[in-house]
């Protein structure tokens, strides 16, 4: 169930608020959150009810194990918790992959066991992992309450694809009674930041996919690509893959803030980095801040000298390209990202502090770029086709047929978006709770931008009209699948 498409728009999602807030007015808080949980799970079943069973065993094992797991005792357990979880996943999302590679070196001709990927299991896998981590360093505790630790883990606007959330953010907030208490600020600011980020998937995202498509399928297909539609395609998909994502996590942000909870901000002004360390710190914030609290500082960080520094961020991004999709261009892409972070760590040890902020223009053009090709890598579906597209990005195969207007408009208007307006968490800066955008970075506005009056009501609704318009096209988003 798209959050983009008619049967959530104007049926889940309006029947969900409503029952939610009879339910937590006329039975109490705690029946509140209940029913909340049972919509999250009819949400999650509606794509495929057979993984039911593995989501609420993931619940059940992960919330176990929390409560038996001590600092004196966590070592085992913790570490037991840990291969269990990404056990589960290795086996959903990486035995075809294994089994591909191991007939490829040996020449064996074993069978893939072809499983479907279970909807969201990358993100509730990493989720539950830092629960555990967390509660063996006693940064959070488990809930008396078995059912606010379901409601943790499968609260349906952050369940799919993110953000990533930490329990030490979410239980409290399911704890507090009032947060329920002012509906009209919560849909009031909840359906204005639902709006923005429906606007990014429907309005630009969704047009930006065919001039994307238009390249990599020719570049899948063997086809030589051509210059104009190779830089076309990979700006396309350069800006869709933010608008996509961005737009995803914006709505989840909203729709929490309708009931009346707050999820982390999970991107913030990423395409305006000033070198790929910045753009980490920007773009998917809740997996970054994943990998560096519980991949980077566990295989030593920063601590055991600068050789084993700089391997340790080469580790982490080579198991985050490969956290996105169980292929070598994924890894290949991690991997340039690693190196790309290697390199900003050497020129700040070897030269002058602040030469990134000195020259910005063109450290961020350079950067920008360098998203842009690594992209490549990230769409691609081989080395082949990966190889096609640079290839015509290099202008090796000549300029090509011109693919018309259309995407040079699209890219145009896109990156004025982009670089010129402010992101959603500063437009609603006001509105969104101080430690949520402390954990983002998120820079106080110059003037306040959101206001509940009726030029921005009017304004929204107008944008809220045009994107249920669009919405009858359905499109899936681009993390559905990771």
């Amino acid at each position: 169930m798209v959050f983009s498409t008619p049967i959530f728009l104007f049926v889940f999602l309006p029947l969900t608020v409503l029952a939610f807030y009879v339910v937590n007015r006329r039975l109490g808080h705690e029946a509140g959150l209940i029913f909340l949980l049972l919509a999250s799970l009819v949400f999650y079943g509606w794509w495929d009810v057979r993984f039911m069973p593995l989501i609420l065993g993931s619940i059940v094992v992960n919330y176990a194990l929390a409560r038996v797991i001590r600092p004196g005792n966590g070592g085992w357990l913790l570490a037991f918790g840990v291969a269990l979880n990404l056990g589960a996943l290795g086996v959903f999302k990486y035995a075809d992959f294994f089994v591909r590679n191991v007939n490829a070196l040996t020449g064996l001709e074993l069978t893939e066991p072809g499983l479907p990927l279970p909807l969201a299991i990358s993100f509730f896998t990493f989720q539950q992992i830092a629960f555990l981590v967390d509660c063996s360093r006693r940064i959070t505790s488990p809930d008396a309450k078995p059912h606010r630790y379901g409601m943790f883990v499968a609260f349906f606007p952050q369940l799919i694809a993110g953000p990533i959330v930490h329990h030490r953010l979410m239980s409290p907030q399911l704890g507090e009674k009032d947060r329920q208490r002012d509906i009209s600020a919560n849909l009031g600011i909840g359906l204005s930041i639902f709006a923005v980020g429906l606007a990014k998937k429907v309005l630009l995202a969704d047009n930006l996919a065919p001039y994307a498509n238009a390249a990599f399928d020719t570049a899948a297909a063997g086809e030589p690509v051509g210059l104009w539609l190779a830089w076309t395609g990979a700006l396309a998909y350069t800006l869709q893959i933010y608008f996509d994502f961005s737009g995803y996590s914006d709505m989840a942000m909203g729709i929490a803030r309708m009931f009346g909870f707050q999820l982390p901000v999970n991107f913030n002004a990423p395409y305006k980095a000033r070198n790929i360390t910045d753009f980490w710190r920007r773009w998917h914030i809740t997996l970054s801040q994943f990998l560096r609290d519980y991949l980077y500082v566990s295989l030593g960080g920063n601590r055991k000298g600068y050789a084993r520094m700089l391997a340790n961020l080469m580790i982490v991004m080579l198991l985050g390209g490969l956290w996105h999709g169980a292929a070598w261009t994924f890894v290949v892409w991690g991997g340039l990202h690693g190196a790309a972070l290697i390199w900003c760590r050497m020129l700040d040890r070897w030269l002058p502090k602040g030469l990134f902020g000195r020259f910005w223009i063109a450290s961020s053009a350079c950067t920008f770029l360098f998203v842009i090709i690594t992209w490549v890598f990230f769409r691609a579906t081989s080395f082949d086709a990966a190889a096609i597209m640079l290839q015509g990005m290099a202008g090796l195969n000549g300029l090509g047929v011109n693919p018309g207007d259309g995407p040079f408009i699209a890219a145009i208007i896109g990156l004025i978006l982009i670089w010129s307006l402010p992101e959603t968490a500063q437009i609603f800066y006001r509105q969104i709770e101080e430690g949520v955008l402390k954990t983002a970075n998120v820079a106080p506005p110059r003037k306040e931008r959101w206001k509940a009056n009726m030029r921005w009501g009017i304004g929204l609704s107008v944008l809220l009209f045009a994107c249920m318009i669009a919405s009858w096209s359905y499109s899936e988003f681009i993390y559905y699948n990771f």
